[in-house]
């Protein structure tokens, strides 16, 4: 293409919207905390994040330069807007704003499919959009698996109350009681007269009448759900496919600049000295400042900002944890577990299992995009933390709490990671220093050699004979030498390997098999989940030579169980692999059942990973930096996953981070029934 006349394919998929006068009543729904009061109805303009001429299903427009002219496409001229959740207009498109970040786990869908239940509204009408950092939504943070479960009937309300108001709209308009009319499809009838108003006929009305009161709030029978427990396709997927998907590293604003950070080696390190003269002879280039102990390059462009961070010349001061390693932390921390093991009955079975610090390696690198002035502070940023984020934009600019925007982008991938705020701190500090914006970037060794680790774990187990549970486990992580924070189940993943892997060792020390064994310790619904995967999985039929076959359980904080089936082979010269994976969970209602088998498809292929994988520490630095040494599973060892829901009425828990915990100990499971070789230390 001829570089004058290029265009790129996002600006290309860019239209622009007409705005018009708004319509809007503020209400307070049971369940959602610091909502405005109920009040009468104002004018306000749509979000221009989630413009209806985007389409159906349009992401938020994170680029604030012009598009290319176009024409004009005719807007909305009202909105009905009952609450904070949902907003409908006069051309029947309907917004619906999702508090909880979405990262690939489809939560922006499954959010949306349960207010459009309640709502009855037109799936093929909805858009969503992303909400920024507001404590209106209550606690934004999107980890621990809760979005659905903390959310589900706030939105069912919400979506609710908006339907009754549109059904007293129509019976206004035709004069009839609300009881004689109906809402489906995005339309409310009167089946005794055959008449029919869409939404958008309804909302300049529906916005003048007063707010019901929750009591008179009916919600739907889920024998009557059409939406919640049907397999949708992600709402977002087609901007997937075309390239059209807004992520952070897509933000772009006049005058923008790139920026890298060098960053001390070990984490007790500050930079000593250093000489930025090669760095500033780099085209692009534009400035070399030390930033909290960190150098930074910024550039036009994030390759020229690159290529100066490999320019500098730095000293660094590593400081007190110079000579730390990951192998002496190990042995002291194995040194813990078997001096408290110690003291057990020589009788009683006992165990050491040891678990590597582990990184996240989410596919997108960490980001963020900040443009400080003197009285506002902007962010851009994929966070699973908004709210963190605009506290920390709060603390270091000094700003106003009103003055201070977190923006939250799509991510590719988080898995605990974006929990931290530490690149936000980074992109507004530089953006006060340079008096600019500024996207600070994260490599891909950055991200691996600055990450906020899975701790290094050792779990000590000992056998309690009489108990219905004869595990007893202890863990011991260790957080000294490098930073850590929550990984995908954070704690569970040490738990279940530790406990699951020991109920194992007991089971064989007393003839049992372990798929019984554990049917005696389970109450009767989690032993329902552990019977289906055993059942799909031919629990006791032969397998090939040198095959075997491993289960485990684990329900994650208590929440959503899940029941894992290993198979797989051992190869003559000692290599694993890992051949099919049979997996059964309960999770509650289930609202779509397409994501729920993603997540738990993804949640394995996670944990097969981590089999793999280690981050070690020598002379207090992370050995490792990109996948080359800290490899994730590939296609040609991708096993075959068998997924099965167990029908369930009980409130929706979480899937994003279930299926990871029990993966492990499965695994492990199946290498001993295959070998008779006991696995007690990670990575294989």
């Amino acid at each position: 293409m001829d570089e004058k006349t290029a265009i790129s394919r996002r600006d290309f998929l860019k239209v622009s919207a007409a705005a018009g006068t708004g319509l809007l009543i503020s209400v307070t729904l049971s369940g959602c905390k610091s909502e405005p009061a109920p009040g009468p109805a104002s004018t306000a303009l749509p979000d221009p994040t989630a413009s209806p001429t985007n389409g159906p299903t349009a992401l938020p427009a994170i680029e604030p330069t012009a598009p290319p002219a176009m024409t004009a496409v005719p807007g909305p001229t009202a909105w009905f807007e009952p609450n904070m959740y949902v907003q409908i207009d006069n051309t029947d498109q309907t917004i619906i704003t999702v508090s909880r970040t979405e990262m690939g786990q489809g939560v922006r869908t499954a959010l949306a499919m349960i207010l459009a239940e309640e709502l009855e509204a037109d799936w093929s009408s909805i858009q969503v959009k992303t909400a920024p950092a507001d404590t209106k939504y209550g606690r934004q943070l999107t980890g621990g698996s809760q979005s659905i479960e903390q959310l589900f009937m706030p939105l069912r309300r919400a979506g609710a109350l908006a339907r009754e108001m549109l059904l007293a709209a129509a019976a206004q308009i035709w004069q009839v009681e609300a009881g004689q009319c109906s809402a489906e499809n995005g339309a409310v009838s009167h089946a005794e007269s055959g008449r029919q108003l869409t939404y958008g006929e309804l909302v300049e009305t529906a916005a003048t009448l007063p707010t019901p009161k929750s009591s008179d709030i009916r919600l739907k029978e889920p024998k009557d759900f059409r939406l919640i427990g049907t397999p949708k396709g992600q709402i977002d997927e087609s901007h997937y496919v075309d390239g059209s998907a807004a992520y952070g590293l897509d933000v772009r604003l006049p005058d923008m600049r790139f920026a890298v950070i060098a960053r001390p080696p070990v984490i007790s390190g500050l930079v000593e000295s250093f000489d930025a003269t090669a760095a500033l002879d780099i085209p692009g280039v534009q400035d070399v400042l030390e930033l909290n102990g960190s150098v930074a390059v910024v550039a036009g462009n994030t390759w020229a900002a690159m290529e100066g961070r490999r320019a500098l010349a730095i000293t660094w001061n590593d400081g007190r944890l110079a000579e730390s390693s990951s192998e002496s932390t190990r042995q002291r921390q194995v040194e813990l577990a078997q001096n408290d093991l110690a003291h057990v009955d020589a009788d009683q079975l006992t165990a050491v299992y040891e678990m590597p610090y582990l990184a996240h390696a989410a596919m997108e690198p960490l980001n963020c995009t900040a443009d400080v002035r003197a009285d506002s502070c902007t962010v851009w940023v994929p966070t699973q933390n908004p709210q963190d984020a605009q506290n920390r934009a709060v603390a270091i600019t000094r700003l106003p709490r009103d003055a201070v925007t977190v923006n939250v982008t799509l991510m590719g991938g988080g898995f605990g990671r974006r929990l931290e705020v530490d690149y936000v701190d980074e992109a507004v500090l530089l953006s006060m220093a340079i008096n600019a914006p500024v996207q600070v970037v994260w490599t891909r060794e950055d991200d691996m050699q600055h990450d906020y680790y899975h701790p290094l774990t050792v779990i000590g187990c000992r056998e309690l004979p009489d108990r219905p549970d004869p595990a007893s486990i202890r863990t011991y992580p260790s957080s000294a030498i490098v930073h850590t924070g929550n990984w995908r189940s954070v704690t569970n993943i040490a738990d279940a390997f530790g406990h699951e892997c020991f109920v194992d060792e007991v089971a064989a020390a007393r003839g049992r098999d372990p798929y019984e064994f554990r049917r005696e310790m389970l109450p009767q619904r989690e032993k329902a989940v552990l019977d289906l995967a055993a059942d799909k999985a031919g629990w006791g039929a032969p397998l090939p030579q040198n095959w075997g076959r491993g289960i485990a359980f684990h329900s994650t904080w208590g929440l959503t169980h899940v029941a894992q089936v290993v198979e797989l082979s051992v190869a003559d010269g000692g290599a694993i692999h890992v051949q099919r994976v049979v997996c059964a969970v309960d999770c509650g209602i289930v609202v779509n059942p397409d994501m729920v088998a993603a997540q738990m498809e993804g949640g394995i292929v996670f944990g097969l990973s981590a089999l793999n994988g280690q981050i070690l520490v020598e002379n207090g630095r992370v050995q490792q930096s990109n996948f080359h040494d800290y490899p994730i599973l590939r296609l040609d060892e991708m096993p075959q996953i068998e997924v099965y829901i167990v029908p369930s009425d009980e409130m929706p828990q979480g899937v994003g981070e279930m299926s990871t915990p029990p993966l492990l100990p499965a695994v492990a499971n199946a290498i001993f029934a295959a070998t008779g070789q006991r696995i007690r230390q990670l990575p294989l």
